[in-house]
């Protein structure tokens, strides 16, 4: 009987103690939106943290957001996000390529369709192939580029700090394809 409080000590602190894992988490991601300051701070960024700072952007938005914390197979979703009764699945894609394809546009859509979300959005800090966005074109698909991903962050940011983009993309004339800018490693 007296190892009874005992108990409910341990239990009350071990409580506390991820309580307070939990509160750091949240002021960490909230840190981490309030600072950035480019489209290159968030190329910079690791893929983790990169999916939280979209989550915490969406978060501040108003939705209720759920991170994929599994290590198992889930399909390319690393966020869903709810509001007002709808479910969105979010894919977040930080590669160093910074242009996504339009594969992987078609395996969101394909993983919407079998899980009856609403929507589905693609994050990237680059851009998306001409293909791309012609796939999701009509469909209840969200493509977020580097562009828009900043003009988002610069939303919710409590005192916005990042610059947003206000070039024009450069479409290939040959395929359509939005071009990048390379430097050559040696000469010119």
């Amino acid at each position: 009987i007296r190892a009874a409080p005992n108990f409910a000590n341990i239990i009350a602190g071990i409580l506390i103690f991820i309580a307070a894992i939990s509160a750091f988490h949240a002021w960490r991601k909230g840190q981490l939106l309030n600072n950035q300051t480019s489209t290159q701070s968030i190329q910079n960024l690791s893929w983790k943290d990169f999916e939280y700072l979209v989550s915490e952007a969406y978060r501040r938005k108003g939705y209720t957001v759920h991170e994929n914390l599994g290590g198992g197979a889930d399909g390319g979703i690393d966020l869903t996000l709810n509001k007002d009764g709808k479910r969105i699945l979010v894919q977040c894609k930080n590669w160093k390529t910074q242009i996504v394809r339009v594969s992987t546009i078609r395996e969101l859509f394909g993983v919407m369709t079998a899980e009856g979300a609403d929507q589905g959005i693609v994050v990237c800090s680059g851009h998306y192939t001409a293909d791309a966005k012609e796939f999701a074109k009509g469909k209840p698909l969200t493509l977020i580029d580097g562009n828009s991903l900043t003009r988002l962050i610069s939303e919710v940011q409590k005192t916005p700090k990042i610059q947003t983009a206000t070039e024009p993309e450069t479409s290939c004339p040959t395929c359509g394809n939005t071009m990048v800018l390379r430097l050559a490693k040696q000469g010119k």
